[in-house]
């Protein structure tokens, strides 16, 4: 070898030992600072209670450590760690970095034991009677269970063992941690005693089908539940569940057996009837008792009742037939006028009707044209004849009788019923002080019965109907309205009653009327004047307060000292209250009923106002007047009225358009 590569061998050799020593030395160091950080950085983990630290065990399951015995090092900054001891449960804890190098307490607590106790003896299989019974421990009721299996704390305990068809009892248990400890109990029956009764006596007693004697019976039976089941020949058998508990230890029965069944199938005449058997309502096919008499009653309204006695065999079966007699009665129908009479629905002749009826109820109906019909129910009696006598009324006759005497529309006007059946003479004769030439004397009669309103038509009922006229206060006669105005509210309150309108209109403009319709519509002139001349009076008057020419106190709003100076005319020594227009009824009803008749505001009347003379020596029934003209009648006195003229209710004007002192009243046909 030259001398070259010696030198060249003995410098990688000498390099090698460099990096040799270099190793080492950074090796040493390296374990040296290990060293130092575990010495620094181990944590003691304290156990308790102290019979669990002897034989504990600390592990390290999470982060950057390990564990020596009871210490734990740690090489970053938190720690999780378990520990655990036989006989007790794992425990887990973190240590942060605030621990380290310190001691750390962790506590471990025991596992709990396991208490199972059996039931043994002659309840052990019988899971209905196990399920009932309650444990306790240590006075805590834990439930009903057929065992007790239950964890619990190591250490003594007492337990309670009730079932309501066994004697309690108590036993004491000793918990060890962690271990399973078991026993078993024998439970002893209740002993109770049956007292069984029956009427009759002698029956045989079964329990669970056991034969355990015959009634009257006392034995002794071990708690538990049973079916007793008592049987006698020719008796219905009894069957009850009983229990024996230690509540209930002594069972009485005293039972009343009924005796078997026998079967009737009925053949009932006519059917529908009421069947009764011993008093007692009942229906086909009856099962009654055997070997007892049994009273059967069938009935129906109509028919004679019939009853039958039976007794029946044990289980036999019978056939009865209860067929019932019709009971007939006779019904002899008269009437007045003689009319067409129905029986139930068919037309059976003219009255008087002779019939023989069912004795049940009967509709029996009277008709005759232009008549109310009538409806009469009637039962007859057997053997017996009754009469039933009708008197028809025209329908008018009849509606008349029907009506009452006072209605009250919607908006609150008040009208009474006049059934009228009077002759007046109106108007005035030429020798009758004040009289005017147009008061013409008429002889009319009314027959048609007809409402009127008690009081004139106020503001307030007219707003309901058109505000922007009724402009005064609310209970003052509503005035300064034209007659068509005041046709069209009696339209418009027929609408209202949903009657139809009595007056016919086009275009705001009355046309015409139906003569004969029930709507509203202003009283006639003749109404008018029988109302304030004659209604409720013996003879026609002069005035609406009689013939005295002197008024009597508070009869009337009319033009009286309190007038003047403000009216050419007024009554004088006269006062009424009332310088103007008064409420409406704030003077006395009159004669009539009605009121303000006499005075407050005159009133337009339905008729066309007219100056031919009438047809003299006639008399017109009901008189309405022509259809259409061009004024119209306004009847009786008003506050501005002072005069013997005025005063009068034979007087009478021709107006057009409405006034100040003008209103009216209503009225329409039953």
């Amino acid at each position: 070898m030259s001398q070259f590569n010696k030198k060249l061998d003995q410098a990688k050799t000498r390099q090698k030992k460099i990096y040799l020593v270099a190793g080492i030395t950074v090796l040493v160091t390296l374990l040296f600072m290990a060293g130092l950080f575990v010495a620094f950085s181990g944590t003691r983990v304290e156990i308790i209670p102290k019979n669990a630290k002897k034989h504990a065990q600390v592990n390290v399951v999470q982060g950057m450590g390990f564990s020596l015995g009871d210490t734990v090092y740690s090489f970053g900054n938190n720690l999780d760690i378990t520990a655990w001891a036989p006989g007790f449960k794992v425990s887990k804890a973190s240590i942060d970095s605030a621990f380290m190098g310190r001691v750390f307490l962790l506590e471990l607590f025991e596992l709990p034991g396991r208490l199972v106790i059996d039931i043994i003896g002659d309840i052990k299989g019988d899971n209905d009677l196990l399920s009932q019974t309650a444990w306790k421990v240590n006075d805590r009721d834990i439930g009903l269970f057929e065992k007790l299996d239950l964890e619990l704390e190591s250490g003594s305990y007492t337990v309670g063992i009730n079932n309501p068809f066994f004697l309690s009892q108590t036993m004491a248990v000793e918990i060890t941690p962690g271990k399973k400890t078991k026993g078993q109990v024998d439970l002893l029956p209740v002993r109770g005693v049956l007292n069984i009764l029956s009427t009759p006596s002698g029956a045989m007693v079964f329990l669970d089908d056991e034969r355990v004697g015959v009634t009257p019976l006392q034995f002794e039976q071990n708690g538990g539940r049973y079916r007793l089941r008592v049987v006698l020949d020719n008796y219905g058998q009894t069957i009850e569940p009983l229990s024996i508990t230690q509540a209930n230890s002594q069972v009485d029965r005293n039972y009343r057996l009924t005796l078997k069944k026998g079967t009737i199938r009925l053949n009932l005449k006519p059917s529908g009837g009421t069947l009764l058997v011993n008093g007692i309502k009942a229906s086909d096919p009856l099962v009654l008792d055997a070997t007892i008499e049994h009273r059967l009653t069938y009935m129906k309204t109509g028919f004679y009742p019939k009853t039958q006695r039976v007794v029946l065999r044990v289980g036999e079966e019978k056939q009865i037939s209860l067929h019932l007699k019709a009971m007939m009665g006779r019904v002899e129908i008269v009437s007045s006028p003689s009319a067409t009479v129905w029986i139930d629905g068919k037309q059976v002749g003219v009255s008087p009707v002779n019939q023989d009826l069912l004795a049940i109820p009967h509709t029996i109906t009277v008709k005759k044209p232009g008549f109310r019909s009538v409806v009469k129910m009637v039962t007859p009696k057997g053997d017996t004849v009754q009469k039933i006598s009708v008197a028809l009324l025209t329908e008018e006759a009849a509606r008349l009788k029907e009506a009452p005497g006072e209605i009250i529309l919607k908006n609150g006007i008040k009208l009474k019923l006049y059934k009228v059946q009077e002759s007046l003479i109106m108007g005035a004769p030429r020798s009758e002080t004040g009289q005017r030439a147009n008061e013409f004397q008429r002889h009319i009669r009314l027959t048609k019965p007809f409402y009127a309103s008690l009081f004139e038509i106020t503001n307030g009922q007219f707003a309901k109907f058109n505000p922007k006229k009724a402009v005064g206060p609310a209970k003052t006669p509503v005035t300064l309205i034209s007659w068509q105005e005041a046709a069209a509210f009696c339209n418009w309150l027929s609408v209202q009653d949903q009657l139809r309108p009595f007056y016919k209109m086009a275009n705001g403009i009355v046309t015409g009327f139906i003569g004969h319709g029930e709507g509203f519509r202003l009283l006639s002139e003749g109404e008018w004047e029988w109302l304030a001349r004659k209604a409720g009076k013996k003879k026609q008057t002069q005035f609406v307060w009689g013939n005295a020419r002197v008024i009597p106190p508070k009869t009337a709003n009319i033009a009286d000292e309190s007038a003047r100076g403000q009216v050419r005319f007024f009554v004088p020594n006269y006062s009424d209250g009332y310088a103007g227009v008064a409420p409406v009824g704030s003077f006395d009803a009159e004669s009539s009923g009605l009121y303000d008749m006499a005075g407050n505001v005159s009133e337009w009347v339905h008729d066309i106002y007219s100056i031919l003379p009438p047809q003299t020596d006639v008399t017109v029934h009901n008189p309405l007047g022509k259809p259409q003209g061009h004024s119209h009648v306004v009847k009786g006195a008003n506050w501005r009225s002072g005069t013997i003229t005025t005063l009068r209710p034979a007087f009478r004007e021709g107006l057009t358009k409405g006034r100040d002192d003008v209103g009216f009243r209503i009225g329409r046909y039953l």
